[in-house]
Formats: C-alpha cells, structure tokens, sequence
C-alpha cells in the first residue's frame, strides 16, 4: 500500500511517499500512522505554482530603469531594460515579505535561464536594506536553461551603510540563515542593456 502525505511549507504544497507491506488489522494494538519527513523545500514560480513576486527598480531612488514581472504557468519571467541615466542602474524582481528558516538546508538549486545581464540572489534577513543583505552573484551562466548548485554557506553579507553594497566576508551560515524575510534576484552590473531572466523554481537541499 503506498501512502501519499502532502506538507505545506511556505506557501508551497511538498509531497512525500511512502512504501508499506500490507498487513492484517489487530484490533488489540493499531498500527501507528508513519511519520513522513520532508528532506527539502521546493519554492516553484509560475501561474501554477508562486506568481506573488514583483519588480523593485531603480525608479525608488530616482533612476530610469524598467524591468516588468510576467508569468508562464511554470516559470516566472522578468524582462527590461537597466539604464544608468539620473544615478540608476539597476532592476530587481522581489519575493513578497515572509519567514524562512534555511538553517536545515545545506545547498540551493535554482533552474533558470538569463539573457543581457548577469544577476545576483539576494536573502534579506531584515526589511530594512540598509541593514545589509547576503549576496551570491549567479555567474558561467550558459545559453538555454541551467541548473545552479549553490552551497548556502557561500552566501556572503554585505554592509549597505554606503548606499552600495559592500561586502564584510562574513558567511551565511546555519544560525544567520534561520529568518529570511525576502529572496530577490537583481541585475549584477550597473551597465546600460535589455535583460531578460525566466526562472522556474529555487529547490533548498
């Protein structure tokens, strides 16, 4: 008899199977429900799947840039254009406001593809971005769709006191990952250009 236990996990529905041997009832001593353990946690973008996430552009500091949020039923698209005229140069695409503890993941998969500019994934620990952030630049990105192995612990914080992000090589580790408010993914070069970023899922390992 094969069991299917569905978690829900931050908004996404994780499902787990489980095998067991058929067995006779004994009315004396029931058999105890299995407890089911969920080894990771699958965030999947799309109309199907998380479609919440929004453009945050360089309009909030007074630059010009334009970078839009559309969806396919798997994928979440973020195409524009990053231009640094009036002190811009830069787009990002933004999780809602929640809380994450990644302290029992060990590794991050994102499948994704990225078109003009390189980007970089961003945890927040706090709301406020001038309290810092932990950054991984996303980099050997190949055309097509790709598969990114990211350890968390390579995550690093960066200090925002500036105004620009300056990075403390201080390690995202297991006690500083435990309540991550937003993930976002933001153009990496303050360079003028079209991008385009289609994502399908970010799976912690």
């Amino acid at each position: 008899m094969r069991r299917i236990t569905a978690l829900l996990l931050t908004g996404v529905l994780v499902t787990a199977c489980t095998d067991e041997v058929d067995q006779a009832p004994v009315e004396s001593d029931p058999v105890p429900l299995e407890e089911t353990v969920v080894d990771r946690m699958v965030i999947d973008l799309g109309l199907d799947g998380d479609d919440s996430w929004y453009a945050v552009n360089d309009t909030v500091m007074g630059g010009v840039s334009e970078g839009f949020v559309d969806y396919t039923d798997d994928t979440l698209v973020f195409s524009g254009t990053v231009s640094t005229d009036s002190n811009g140069g830069f787009t990002s695409v933004r999780s809602v406001s929640d809380d994450w503890d990644l302290s029992e993941y060990t590794n991050l998969v994102v499948r994704l593809k990225s078109e003009g500019q390189p980007f970089t994934l961003i945890f927040a620990d706090s709301p406020n971005w001038w309290e810092g952030q932990f950054r991984y630049d996303i980099e050997d990105i190949e055309e097509g769709w790709n598969e990114v192995v990211i350890p968390l612990v390579d995550f690093e914080f960066y200090d925002m006191n500036t105004g620009y992000p300056e990075s403390t090589g201080e390690k995202m580790r297991r006690g500083t990952r435990k309540n991550i408010v937003h993930m976002e993914f933001m153009s990496k070069l303050f360079e003028d250009g079209s991008f385009r970023l289609e994502v399908d899922h970010l799976t912690f390992e």
